[in-house]
């Protein structure tokens, strides 16, 4: 009877986090680093199925985040000698966040937590329709 609303719940703090992760990529998109430091490097999340081992452990089935992992990709260079941040050659190195990429995952976020949040609210009408049949 609560399997729909764990799963929902596990669901939902997938779709949260997932935002999350995004917001704080969009936070920093423009941050730059100072020679010699590591720019901000883009956040991914990674969704994994609820094993059948920790259902047996927890009694929750669902989704979970397995991974937020760093995005290895290129830094964007920009020539820009008079930025306090340039290199001796003039260059500035900015955080790897391709904004448009991060809008999607933004909008994915949002349609998942609001598809869940529905899924939990028919499975809260169902319960109340078995509780109005156990009237009877």
């Amino acid at each position: 009877m609560f399997e729909g609303i764990n799963t929902s719940g596990s669901a939902l703090n997938a779709a949260k986090q997932w935002m999350e992760v995004s917001s704080n990529n969009i936070a920093n998109a423009d941050s730059s680093a100072a020679p010699g430091e590591t720019s901000f490097l883009r956040k991914r999340v990674v969704l994994s199925e609820i094993t059948p081992f920790e259902t047996a452990l927890t009694g929750t089935k669902g989704v979970k985040v397995s991974e937020i992992s760093s995005d290895t990709g290129s830094v964007k260079r920009v020539y820009d000698p008079t930025h306090p941040n340039a290199n001796e050659a003039g260059y500035v190195n900015y955080a790897n966040v391709d904004m448009t990429a991060e809008m999607t995952n933004l909008m994915v976020g949002q349609k998942m937590y609001a598809a869940n949040t529905s899924a939990l609210q028919a499975n809260e009408k169902m319960m109340e329709k078995d509780l109005e049949i156990g009237k009877v």
